[in-house]
């Protein structure tokens, strides 16, 4: 029988069985349908098989799967080409902005760069500088004293520092040639030697410079730097007719007809000459009004021992006195005058002076004009 091959327990009973049996190989396959449906929305079209509907077996019946050929549409394949030609696409055809997009910033790049180097790196080009425009001279300046000095500096140079030395080692008679004014200075030094102030500044050693001046046409020479104890020194030199230089000691070394501390020494309105350093003052005693005059301090080497010097408002010395303060002057000769001041008016006290000239805003006095 055909039942004979088949156990006891594996035989169906009756027909209620056979049935319970069929619907829950339906509900297992509905069940299975529906996970490949989930499986199937996430595989490609590409690889979507075709299978066979599911048809419930009995559990004895062995189950044929048949595998169907791949079906790809039209529309699938653009989509995988497409997809297949990314990368290709990116550089060539559809990113064709993206590659400008690259160019534009390596060119923006390099053009950075290329400052940046000129900017660190940027040789003098001598061949490239515009050369100024010189004004020739054709004149010759040869018999401009003022040019000469500046032109043959160095060749000056030791030429009044030997002066300078020879005039400070000998006190006799051998040295009148070396000093301006001849015999007559050499004799007015000698009287000097007694009245002058203690404070050095006259005998430059060290840190020598020399520069050059003039005063109404009249040129001289100062030669700048420290005497022995390191104060500063000017000493003024000359250049005769002869074309010799000559050693001005006077204007070296403040020579002065009162000096401050001397006052008592003036009789009458007889004005005296004076050099020294002056700064303007706030100090108007009742015999000089500050109506009618203007009040200054002079000093010469020592700022402690000064006198007070009075010019009338409005008078020729007051006028040169006021634009001596706005000339430019050198660092060791700022300050420096040439004036004559007189004796006050009755009440004033023996360092209330008139000042009744201004000569020179520096120590040197033109030859003409020295009075002394």
């Amino acid at each position: 029988m055909a039942g004979e091959g088949f156990s006891q327990s594996e035989i169906p009973l009756d027909e209620k069985s056979l049935f319970e049996d069929d619907l829950e190989g339906v509900d297992e396959s509905d069940s299975e349908l529906a996970s490949e449906e989930r499986v199937m929305s996430r595989i490609p079209a590409g690889e979507i098989v075709a299978k066979p509907p599911h048809k419930a077996v009995r559990a004895q019946e062995p189950i044929q799967s048949i595998r169907a050929p791949s079906v790809v549409s039209e529309t699938d394949k653009g989509e995988r080409s497409g997809w297949e030609l990314q990368g290709e696409a990116a550089w060539t055809g559809l990113h064709g902005g993206s590659l400008w997009w690259v160019l534009a910033g390596i060119l923006c790049v390099g053009i950075v760069v290329v400052f940046l180097l000129q900017s660190f790196n940027n040789p003098v080009r001598p061949s490239s500088i515009d050369q100024p425009q010189r004004a020739v001279i054709s004149d010759d300046i040869r018999d401009v004293p003022l040019a000469d000095f500046v032109i043959r500096a160095a060749e000056i140079m030791p030429m009044v520092t030997k002066v300078l030395e020879e005039a400070h080692s000998g006190r006799g008679p051998e040295v009148a040639g070396l000093l301006r004014g001849g015999k007559n200075s050499w004799e007015k030094r000698k009287a000097w030697e007694d009245r002058r102030p203690s404070s050095g500044g006259y005998y430059p050693l060290s840190q020598l410079q020399l520069n050059a001046a003039t005063l109404m046409g009249n040129p001289y020479l100062m030669l700048m730097g420290l005497d022995k104890d390191y104060v500063a020194a000017v000493a003024y030199f000359t250049k005769d007719v002869a074309g010799s230089f000559k050693y001005d000691w006077e204007a070296s070394e403040g020579y002065s007809e009162l000096l401050p501390g001397e006052e008592g020494q003036l009789v009458g309105k007889d004005p005296r000459l004076m050099r020294g350093i002056v700064t303007p003052s706030t100090f108007y005693p009742p015999a000089f009004p500050e109506l009618e005059f203007q009040c200054y301090v002079i000093h010469h080497r020592d700022a402690g021992n000064f006198i007070w010097a009075f010019a009338r408002r409005g008078s020729e010395a007051n006028k040169r006195m006021r634009g001596h303060f706005s000339l430019r002057m050198t660092e060791l000769t700022r300050g420096r005058v040439t004036v004559r001041v007189q004796q006050g008016p009755e009440g004033a006290r023996a360092n209330q002076l008139e000042l009744v000239e201004f000569v020179n805003s520096d120590w040197f006095v033109p030859q003409g004009r020295s009075g002394s």
